[in-house]
């Protein structure tokens, strides 16, 4: 990796380390399994005529399994009958499964391409994750001190045999006086320091839940020795960081970063290919940007198996330019 990128640093001692955030709501990526998509639009023969392409993203809001969704246009650029096309494509959708009472969201772009008989691109639709209640989090109570590790002063011994290691736990809350129910979705420590840190997740609470409330975290746990070397993520530019991308070309992209109130910034926490990577926005959320998130979601920076352990969970800002990101 480069310079610009990473930094190692040496003499850490052996400790728990953590990191903690609630979790979107992506209860809808599933729910989505059931959508009902029509036909591509066709092209409205005036604008063929005329040579007239267009770029439409919408938000589509169902909240009725029979009912064709609330459409909002969030970016447009063409004429007004290409949007009218549009908004009559995205209406016809349906979602049948949708549980009553339930809400779900998701972004459908569509790119009419005025070139010989017309081209019309509509790709899969994304899900808009609910975004969690800060309530929650913020009332969460832990044990004072950190995660004690067991027999550490025997494990000091070896220590030129053990590496960092990494702990990644789901913790789900269904009662504010009882423990969450945790699920390890990633973890390369030993026996006895995984159940060091499960028993010591039991004693977290969150006093201010309701009753038939639901509450989701994760949270990694990290365990340095002093023996390895560690290191830190430094800020970058999107195009460095999409230099230290493992096969960058893998999937076709073609996104406009011109409809996404560029320049932006967003937070950036590694995850991958243990756990997903967490990408948020520096300010207020902007709904455009939302594929071009879950895109960076899913990339795996070229790190060693060593950058890797010492690096998940750790966190940088990219910085997003104008332009076009077009790949495959």
């Amino acid at each position: 990796m480069r310079s610009t990128l990473i930094a190692a640093v040496l003499g850490l001692c052996a400790l728990g380390a953590l990191a903690q955030s609630a979790m979107d709501d992506r209860s809808g990526e599933t729910t989505l399994a059931c959508l009902q998509r029509p036909a591509a639009p066709k092209y409205p023969e005036n604008a063929l005529e005329r040579r007239t392409s267009g770029f439409y993203r919408m938000q589509l809001r169902f909240t009725e399994a029979k009912r064709a969704p609330e459409v909002q246009v969030l970016f447009a650029a063409g004429s007004a009958e290409l949007q009218d096309e549009a908004e009559q494509y995205a209406k016809q959708f349906r979602l049948p499964c949708l549980q009553p009472g339930s809400t779900v969201a998701l972004l459908q772009e569509i790119n009419f391409r005025a070139i010989s008989d017309g081209g019309i691109d509509a790709p899969t639709p994304v899900n808009l994750p609910q975004p969690p209640s800060s309530r929650f989090l913020q009332c969460l109570r832990t044990p004072p001190d950190a995660p004690r590790l067991n027999d550490a002063v025997q494990l000091q011994a070896f220590k030129r045999e053990l590496k960092n290691g990494n702990l990644v736990a789901e913790l789900t809350f269904t009662a504010p006086d009882q423990p969450p129910q945790a699920k390890v979705v990633y973890d390369t420590l030993n026996r006895r320091h995984r159940d060091d840190i499960l028993r010591y997740v039991e004693e977290y609470r969150v006093p201010c839940m309701e009753a038939g409330q639901r509450f989701a975290m994760q949270q990694t746990f990290q365990v340095n020795f002093d023996n390895n070397r560690n290191f830190v993520f430094k800020d970058t530019g999107l195009v460095n960081f999409l230099g230290q991308v493992k096969d960058l070309e893998a999937r076709p992209v073609n996104f406009q970063l011109d409809t996404m109130g560029c320049p932006f910034r967003l937070h950036f926490r590694l995850g991958r290919p243990a756990i997903e990577n967490t990408v948020t926005e520096s300010g207020e959320r902007n709904p455009n940007r939302r594929a071009f998130i879950a895109w960076l979601e899913q990339l795996e920076l070229a790190l060693t198996r060593e950058q890797f352990e010492n690096l998940l969970g750790a966190e940088m800002f990219i910085d997003v330019p104008c332009g076009i990101i077009k790949l495959g």
